[in-house]
């Protein structure tokens, strides 16, 4: 989410002159990050922002600067402010398993707004460390196995939703993002909250009109959202949580969201309030870790803020990533056909399918999440002086290397993970090439170990790694399979897709909306 557009044109002007005063007073201290070597910016105002965040496509700056100045260099942001990126592993690792590195405040700011300040995203220390704990049993890969059917079933909804336009027996044009968002959604809606829905044959579901929405405010935005951004940490909460009125479509459509969710928490506390009635979803499992850590039993907006953050962390990542696995499978047809008999034979042998031994479909999940992670950077802060170890050496400005990285408090940190991912002395010289085969070759990471799943930060890591990410993965390998195995994939030369990050990395189409319009033909089994 964090790409969610706050601003409103009326406010523009006001907060921009309120962001230069802020900025001027509370951002302007010596320190090494600024010897550091980086791009030149080129507007004083917005410094490096609109290359990072408003590129054509993404990275087309980003991946050229870590070429060009290594894994640890410093941009500029509002008002000549000094901002670190590192992709350097070493120092990612140190950031990301410390608790002095925090959410950066504009990103706890939009998750008060968003899911609420206790929910396990805005969470921070111990308050963290309880959430984390009820969560963790939810997501155990025992756990996780007893929700194949779900997945299994939701996969067929696709299925029985694309034939419908294949049923000529020729290729139809889709765009393969709107089931894949409708289905995802209805995956997490069922299996971590318990409640089934079928947002695939009702796309005017609340829950789906609501969810969306939210998501799709993120895609407008502009440079004057980056100057109401950065004055958001300077608001308090309670005018913070009153701008929620304004009658904007991104707070229209936080506003829908909360509403819904509100009610849903309070279906699901009102149906749940005995121990014999609570499930084995997610949420149940969650609701009676939180109720025995605090031996009273939760309310409705308590949960609600919980609610909130696993519909939207479990739903976009998973149908996006998806979305990317059709489109660099429609331009390989030989691998996609290699792909299908792999599935076809797994299927011949068991009814119980491991997909873990599959190679193919791994490669390609992992490849994928390699080249788009869904987060392409995470933005951190430290909450203290602190200093950041280094595994290679960097030179600053004034000719001295350094290993250890000292910043101050309040420094701005981009943990940049789509650019790690194609570091060519990690990954090797063709770390920029889409290249399932080098999953299949043998271990293509050269580097320290990081995330929980193919030594990838597509799933983040450290403390605040994602909770789901088994849950994710599984869910992946079924819907990829099953669609595979029904219909055959090419893409569409009319319709160029391109990523683009807003709060998470989507593909976009020629005309600026999120989609991928491929041409899907009905297999014959």
């Amino acid at each position: 989410m964090e790409g969610l557009s706050l601003s409103s044109g009326s406010l523009v002007t006001a907060l921009g002159l309120a962001t230069v005063l802020v900025f001027v007073a509370s951002k302007f201290r010596s320190s090494v990050v600024g010897k550091l070597p980086g791009p030149p910016a080129p507007s004083w105002i917005y410094g490096n922002l609109m290359q990072l965040i408003f590129p054509s496509i993404y990275g087309e700056f980003e991946f050229e600067w870590q070429k060009k100045y290594g894994t640890v260099y410093r941009i500029k942001g509002l008002f000549g402010e000094d901002l670190l990126m590192v992709s350097d592993p070493v120092g990612m690792q140190a950031i990301m398993n410390s608790h002095s590195f925090i959410r950066a405040p504009i990103q706890f700011q939009k998750g008060k707004l968003i899911f609420g300040e206790r929910s396990v995203y805005c969470a921070e220390g111990n308050a963290h460390r309880r959430l984390r704990a009820a969560l963790n049993p939810g997501f155990t890969p025992a756990v996780v196995k007893n929700f194949r059917p779900i997945f299994s079933e939701v996969a067929q909804r696709i299925v029985q939703g694309w034939e419908q336009f294949c049923s000529a027996g020729s290729p139809a044009r889709i765009n393969v993002c709107d089931l894949l968002d409708h289905a995802t959604l209805d995956v997490i809606s069922e299996a971590a909250l318990g409640v089934p829905v079928n947002t695939v044959a009702d796309p005017k579901h609340p829950l789906a009109q609501t969810h969306l929405h939210v998501l799709s405010s993120g895609l407008n935005r502009s440079k004057a959202d980056i100057f109401t951004e950065a004055l958001l940490p300077y608001i308090p909460t309670f005018i913070l949580l009153g701008a929620l009125r304004l009658p904007t479509a991104a707070f229209r459509a936080v506003r829908s969201f909360r509403s819904v969710t509100d009610a849903m928490s309070t279906d699901i506390i009102r149906s749940k309030t005995e121990e014999e009635t609570l499930g084995n979803d997610v949420l149940s499992i969650l609701i009676k870790g939180l109720s025995g850590q605090r031996k009273e039993k939760l309310t409705p907006s308590e949960l609600a803020e919980q609610v909130r953050l696993i519909l939207l962390g479990g739903q976009d990542t998973s149908a996006d990533t998806l979305a990317w696995c059709l489109h660099e499978l429609a331009k390989d047809p030989d691998y996609q056909e290699k792909l299908r008999a792999e599935i076809q034979l797994h299927r011949s042998r068991s009814d119980e399918i491991d997909y873990d031994s599959m190679p193919l479909l791994n490669a390609l999940i992992k490849e994928t999440l390699r080249f788009y992670p869904p987060a392409p950077y995470l933005e951190r802060a430290a909450s203290e002086d602190l200093v950041i170890p280094l595994g290679s050496e960097v030179t600053t400005a004034s000719g001295e290397r350094i290993s250890q990285l000292p910043v101050k408090k309040g420094q701005f940190i981009a943990v940049a993970i789509a650019a790690f991912q194609r570091e060519e002395s990690l990954w090797g010289p063709d770390a920029d090439k889409f290249k399932p085969s080098r999953w299949i070759e043998g271990d293509p990471y050269k580097g320290k170990a990081l995330g929980p799943y193919a030594q990838l930060m597509a799933f983040s890591g450290g403390y605040r790694v994602c909770v789901g990410w088994r849950f994710a993965l599984l869910e992946m390998q079924i819907i990829l399979a099953e669609l595979v195995l029904n219909f055959s994939f090419a893409s569409s030369k009319d319709d160029p897709v391109r990523p683009l990050y807003a709060g998470i990395l989507l593909p976009m189409t020629e005309k600026d909306v999120k989609g991928l319009p491929l041409f899907i033909e009905r297999v014959s089994q």
